[in-house]
Parts: structure tokens; sequence; C-alpha cells
């Protein structure tokens, strides 16, 4: 049994989980099927106020005229609506230190406790961007206290979880369990409200549509994260199948899976070796090849990416030479075994 391949291949999921990808921003989303005919009456001066925010450049300009605004109109009708546009308008900022520094500034104007619910998952996606996974675990953690179905933080709070178990992971030492755990509930939770296509009441029906198919496999894929760093890896290979039923072309999915994969393959050549029985012998060929299977499935999506060139060639390497030991020592038919998988 070719087992000595086992701690090669072991070392990419340690790698590749560095790359897990945000497949969108978490912009805040405001209701968008309000008519303008609803707008309340307002004075002359509260709408030459507001006129200015509108025509200001840039987001800077815009928080200025707001807080010009708030001052004299706080307890306005329209307050909210102002409050919503600043928001979306900070959201479409693409720095994400910029961006902090104006959800910073906008709770200070904005300081009422639904505001700042209206910016909190900006500054979330922003400190996520920027790679600050607790400060981010630890917003969203408060804020899903407050609010425990909000389907965005919760799905902010299990992916930050996932990337901060990855980072703070040493061998044979698992990331703070009451991290995992939160983190794991909060992705339990946003899956469970994906699934029942659970639309939060005024988000935009577009918005939610590519939110929900977007980050489903995501959610899987960081709580299989999640129980692959707390040594739970058959529990991790069940959520790793889902997310790559949902999304079977993404690189770390794979990756990881093939890990695992490896894993059990290696046990059972091992046990093979020591007790020699042919029933672990058939067993452990059958791994084998579902590992075949895997790791062609990874060689296709990490194929032509420049990210991915290092763990592309350590996948062939491993795929060659275990494909080789169950086809007689040959390759023929890898390459289409590989392209039965490369995205349509």
């Amino acid at each position: 049994m070719k087992s000595g391949l086992a701690p090669k291949i072991r070392a990419l999921a340690m790698v590749v989980c560095a790359f897990l990808a945000c497949p969108a921003a978490f912009a805040a989303v405001q209701d968008k099927q309000q008519s303008k005919g609803d707008a309340p009456k307002i004075s002359e001066g509260e709408q030459k106020a507001i006129e200015k925010i509108n025509a200001a450049s840039g987001v800077a300009e815009k928080l200025k005229a707001a807080a010009e605004y708030v001052k004299k109109n706080s307890k306005s009708q329209m307050r909210p609506r102002v409050a919503a546009y600043v928001s979306d308008e900070i959201a479409k900022v693409t720095d994400h230190n910029q961006r902090i520094g104006f959800v910073e500034n906008f709770t200070k104007t904005f300081n009422l406790p639904e505001e700042a619910d209206l910016i909190k998952p900006t500054l979330i996606d922003s400190l996520i961007g920027s790679t600050k996974f607790e400060e981010a675990f630890n917003e969203g953690s408060k804020h899903i206290e407050r609010k425990p179905d909000d389907v965005i933080v919760l799905t902010q709070v299990a992916w930050a979880g996932a990337n901060q178990a990855r980072a703070q992971f040493q061998p044979n030492q698992p990331p703070p369990a009451a991290m995992l755990q939160k983190a794991s509930e909060a992705g339990a939770k946003a899956v469970e409200l994906l699934e029942a296509d659970k639309k939060p009441e005024g988000m935009d029906a577009a918005f939610w549509g590519n939110f929900r198919n977007s980050w489903l496999p995501r959610l899987y894929q960081a709580q299989g994260v999640i129980l692959y760093f707390n040594n739970d890896k058959t529990g991790a290979k069940d959520k790793l199948e889902k997310a790559a039923g949902l999304d079977p072309y993404d690189p770390p999915t794979l990756l990881m899976l093939s890990d695992i994969l490896n894993t059990e393959y290696t046990k059972l050549g091992e046990r093979y070796q020591t007790e020699r029985k042919q029933a672990l012998l058939n067993e452990a060929l059958q791994k084998m090849d579902e590992l075949i299977d895997w790791l062609a499935r990874a060689a296709a999506a990490t194929e032509g990416d420049a990210k991915f060139q290092k763990l592309n060639a350590d996948v062939m390497d491993q795929l060659k030479n275990y494909y080789s030991y169950r086809h007689e020592g040959k390759t023929d038919g890898l390459t289409e075994l590989i392209k039965k998988y490369k995205k349509p």
C-alpha cells in the first residue's frame, strides 16, 4: 500500500486555508421597494440639507453634510432614509481601512441603536477584509446577542470564526473552544435561514438571491473548516461534501476533502500492513479510488490559477502516483478524468 505519500498531501489543507475566498461583500442593503411618493413632507430647509448630502462629492463630504443635517433635523422622519443612504455610500468604498474610518465617523453622527445596526455588516466586512478576524468575530457576536436572526451577521461570524480558527491553529492545540462553538452555532443558524429561504424583511430580493446562492456553500465550508481545526475530520468531511455539492469548483473545499480522504486512506493502509486482512485491503483500495476522484477535482479547480500553482503541482504529483498504482503503473486516462471536472 502506498501510504508513504500521506504526510505530503496532508500539508495541503494547512496551506490552502489561507485562501478561503469571500464570494461577495456583505454590503448593507436597504429597502429598495419604497416609492418616491411616500416620503414625508419636510421643510424647504431640510430638503436643501438632504440635497446637499446627495450632491456632496465623496463619502467624507457626504458625512460632513449628514452631520450638519442631523444637528438641525435629528427628530425628522427622513432621518432613517438619510442614514440608510449614507450607509450605502460607505458600503461602496473598496478600501477596507478607509471604510472602517468612515464607519466610525458615521456612528458618531447616526448614534441611534437601529443606525448602528444599519452599518454593522459593513464594519464587520471591512474587518474581515483587513484580516482582523478576531475583531470581526467579536463585533458580530455582540450584535447577534441582540439580533439572533440577522442572517448577514450570522454568516459573518461563522466566516470570521473559521478564518480565526485557521489563523490560530497549532498542531495538537485547537483554537479556543468557546470561539469555535459560537462560530459553529452562528453558521448552523445562518444555514437554517438560507435553506428555508427566509429573506429578511425589507431586503432587496435580487440581493437576497445572490447572497443565498453564493454564501450557502461558503457556510458549509466554514463549518467544515471549524470542525477540521477542532480535529473532527468526520464532521468536517460531511460539511465540506455539502459545500462541494453546491459549489463543485471551489479549490479550498476540494483540497481539504482530498486531505481528509488521504488521512482516511493512510490509516486503512497502515492497518492492512499490520493485520494483512483482505477486507482491509479492499476497503483501503476503495478509499484510494475515492481519493483519486477528489484529487482530480482539486487538480481541475486549481489548474491555471496563479495563487494555487504550487498546490496544483503537489496535487498532480499525488494524483499521478495514486492513479498509476490503480492502473498498472500507467496514467492513461488521467487527463480525461481531470477534464471531466473542469468548470464549464
